[in-house]
């Protein structure tokens, strides 16, 4: 008799955090140019992010990132740059947020490159109208989420910041800016951050930081960051 009513508890649960059937998710398409000796570096990550109505514990939309970061490849022996797939470091809110902390570009954002969207429309109307855009437009460097290198790619406790007004200090001289474009994209999600990061798999694995720690209890960059910042996938697995 114990049991009806336990298996009703998790059925109940899971309705309510399936938010009523509701759900919507758009992705994004980042791409970055860079000027370097050696010519212009360019690439481009697509990114997904996934929202659902949920009522438990309060009624709200949830978000998931889908995704990894962006990984450009500068050439000649120089650091790559890495645009991180969340905003952890100096993030912003209210009006002045342009990329969210964890949740990919703020609407602001999206509402000065597509449009305003619909007055009165709840978030997952939004997400849905979003989801149908198309056509690229540029940002600024200032519009990105944070900025990251590693003065050896092997070893992930050797991360830096790289200050986007200043790109020579970190990543090498006559290194600048070129052009950065966002779209909202159909494209396949990309999934190749593993085979620049080496050590990715196994940190994920073990839920580590980057300077291998499983807490984050410093205030070095190396504790702060983890290898969620540089993967999110609701595939991924870990072992603690």
């Amino acid at each position: 008799m114990r049991i009806v009513p336990l298996r009703l508890a998790v059925a109940l649960l899971a309705f309510c955090l399936a938010g009523y059937g509701r759900g919507e998710s758009y992705r994004y398409k980042l791409t970055v140019e860079i000027n370097t000796p050696e010519g212009v570096k360019r690439t481009s990550n697509v990114v997904e992010i996934e929202f659902s109505g949920v009522s438990v514990p309060a009624r709200g939309v949830m978000h998931k990132l889908n995704g990894e970061a962006l990984y450009l490849d500068l050439g000649d022996g120089r650091r790559p740059l890495i645009v991180s797939i969340v905003n952890q470091l100096h993030p912003l809110y209210g009006k002045d947020v342009r990329w969210s902390r964890d949740g990919g570009p703020s609407e602001s954002l999206w509402s000065e490159l597509y449009g305003a969207q619909q007055t009165g429309a709840d978030l997952l109307e939004k997400i849905s109208a979003l989801s149908t855009k198309r056509g690229s437009h540029e940002i600024r460097p200032d519009d990105l989420p944070d900025l990251l290198t590693f003065a050896d790619i092997n070893v992930p406790s050797s991360v830096m910041e790289v200050d986007r007004h200043n790109l020579p200090a970190s990543l090498g001289q006559n290194v600048s800016w070129a052009n950065v474009a966002l779209e909202v994209t159909n494209e396949p999600i990309t999934k190749s951050i593993n085979s620049n990061l080496p050590w990715l798999q196994e940190y994920r694995e073990k839920n580590l930081r980057l300077d291998g720690a499983s807490h984050g209890a410093k205030r070095e960059l190396a504790n702060i960051l983890s290898w969620s910042n540089f993967e999110q996938t609701r595939d991924l697995k870990r072992t603690r």
